[in-house]
């Protein structure tokens, strides 16, 4: 390759490598606009919005708009409610009965030692002595109350629990008689349309990642106009390459040899720069553009994956939209089979209801008999603590008498909380109760409305499965010109790798001319007794002040042996821009 040719090649690169540039400058932005754009007919988004609206659908079906099964819902969910508020709240009578008969035992067991402690106190200690007593006999008479309490509450928790069995048969009933579709849409199609939102919300996320390392790779086209002033200082040194004359003496021959060589190293410098950064620039690229492509892929894996596991017939039963479809829509003709279990379950309910407020009731009676014992406590504590205070000979017994006093004031806050929460769950159910008897006579006649809109319902399912079948056919993530973007980055990075290529070709060359010039530099210097030579002439140092980049400047100086004017930082001038490498 001699210097025309050469010539030719940095030419060629450096046209070529203007024209990747440029087009990759065009092409980066071009694909973060891309991605940008919908086409709600074939996009991930249509998919999406026809999701939601089939699961909007089922939503709104499941609430029915007139209220039936919301209603009924209402109404037998607020009763149980109610109910299991209640039972939850009295689930703490045992606890409480439980701790006045142990503390009633405490008393009567602490009221008897303070008997012995009064009775050997003599004559002085007689008062407190019959208060005493009475306070162990009342202790007795609270402890067989309570276990009367215990075997009461007992029986109300029994009730409780069949109320929970006819309430779960009655809401196994009301999920029968609002059709077999309702049990599909809860555990099933619901969950697999949220599912599936979440799946497409993950790819688009995913899509999205693409515009990170695009706008990455757009940093490499920053050294396109060092490259091309580096292509252009390498022209302008060869341009003042000669060939030697035929008849020109051996000083002269040596002299032209001398500063051809320097103009080629540096020119070898300056190409082996040029290709450094056109491999810095493919680095980033490459680098970048892989994460572009492993984004694609990963991509196209999941929207792959997404056909398959939701749209498909084909998969698992569980999973395929189209199947649960055709599942929902098969499943009316068992609707009505399945009203006369709900009205039987709704009717058990009620019993059950009415025997718990019953139960409550009875309870509630117990309790009563509480209160006049535990006055009468409450009158025995005061007087014991009055005689514990004035005598002395008694004054052992106070902390005991404390204790007893706290014993009897724990024991009545005790009876009157849960007397409060039998008040308070009397109160409001049984008008629960009678509310819910007197809307059960309007179910039949809502009935009959609901099923005509289940009807029209089963139908649009129907319609559902055509749209999604289209949607499905055409469903892509990236418009098709950002694949056809793609395929031009991935062309023009093959012809800038083919560039740097050529630039390594050019380097290899000099290289090689270098080589040349310096064996026939050091035979010319042998046969004139010559050990160096130093050139003549100032056209090195006047090429070099045309150069436009400093450290080719300062690489040349080096290279020529003299130093460089301008070339360090302080010699910068405000506002100059200086590329150093």
């Amino acid at each position: 390759m001699d210097i025309e040719q050469i010539t030719a090649g940095i030419q060629d690169c450096n046209a070529s490598t203007g024209a990747i540039f440029t087009r990759l400058a065009t092409a980066f932005p071009a694909l973060l606009a891309v991605t940008a754009e919908s086409d709600e007919s074939s996009s991930l988004s249509a998919l999406s919005g026809l999701l939601t609206r089939i699961k909007d659908g089922f939503s709104l079906e499941d609430r029915d708009e007139s209220g039936f099964f919301r209603e009924y819902d209402r109404r037998t969910g607020l009763l149980f409610a109610a109910l299991s508020e209640r039972m939850s709240a009295l689930e703490g009578i045992h606890e409480r009965v439980a701790a006045i008969r142990a503390d009633s035992e405490e008393l009567e067991l602490i009221s008897l030692n303070a008997m012995v402690i009064s009775i050997k106190s003599g004559e002085k200690g007689r008062a407190f002595s019959v208060i005493t007593e009475n306070l162990k006999r009342l202790s007795a008479q609270l402890i067989s109350i309570t276990n009367n309490l215990i075997r009461e509450e007992q029986a109300l928790f029994a009730r409780n629990d069949a109320l929970k069995k006819s309430f779960s048969s009655v809401v196994s009933a009301k999920g029968l008689a609002s059709g077999e579709h309702d049990s599909a849409v809860s555990s099933l199609i619901v969950p697999v349309l949220s599912s599936a939102e979440a799946d497409l919300a993950e790819m688009d996320r995913t899509a999205r990642l693409v515009n990170a390392p695009i706008r990455a790779a757009m940093a490499g086209i920053q050294l396109q106009d060092i490259v091309r002033q580096s292509n252009d200082q390498i022209l302008l040194a060869l341009t003042e390459m000669s060939n030697v004359k035929e008849d020109a003496t051996r000083e002269d021959t040596l002299d032209r040899l001398s500063f051809d060589c320097e103009i080629l190293e540096i020119c070898f410098k300056i190409a082996s720069d040029v290709e450094a950064n056109l491999s810095s620039s493919i680095g980033t690229f490459s680098a970048n553009w892989d994460e572009v492509h492993r984004v694609l892929d990963d991509v196209e894996r999941k929207r792959v994956g997404f056909l398959a596991r939701y749209l498909d017939r084909r998969a698992s039963a569980e999973t395929s939209l189209p199947s649960l479809l055709d599942r929902i829509i098969a499943s009316f003709s068992d609707y009505i089979a399945h009203i006369a279990l709900y009205q039987q379950g709704q009717k058990a309910m009620v019993k059950d209801s009415s025997a718990i407020v019953g139960e409550i009731k009875t309870l509630k009676n117990l309790f009563e008999t509480v209160s006049p014992v535990i006055a009468r406590l409450q009158h025995v504590r005061i007087t014991q603590q009055i005689e514990a205070a004035k005598n002395t000979a008694i004054s052992a017994v106070r902390d005991t008498v404390a204790h007893m006093s706290d014993l009897i004031l724990r024991s009545d806050a005790r009876v009157q909380e849960t007397r409060k929460e039998l008040e308070a769950f009397i109160g409001g159910i049984g008008e629960l109760n009678a509310s819910f008897n007197e809307d059960s006579a309007r179910d039949a006649r809502e009935l009959e409305r609901i099923k005509r809109g289940k009807q029209d319902f089963f139908q649009g399912m129907q319609g559902y499965q055509e749209e999604l079948a289209a949607t499905v056919a055409r469903l892509r993530v990236y418009p098709d010109s950002f694949g056809q973007l793609c395929g031009d980055v991935d062309a023009l990075l093959a012809d800038l790798r083919a560039a740097r290529d050529t630039m390594n070709s050019v380097s290899s060359q000099f290289s090689r001319m270098i080589r040349e010039y310096r064996a026939e530099e050091d035979r010319l210097l042998r046969d004139m007794g010559l050990r160096e030579w130093e050139i003549r002439n100032d056209r090195l140092r006047e090429l070099v002040k045309r150069f436009t980049i400093t450290a080719h400047k300062e690489a040349a100086g080096e290279i020529g042996g003299f130093e460089v004017e301008g070339t360090g930082a302080e010699a910068v001038e405000s506002g100059d821009v200086t590329l150093f490498f």
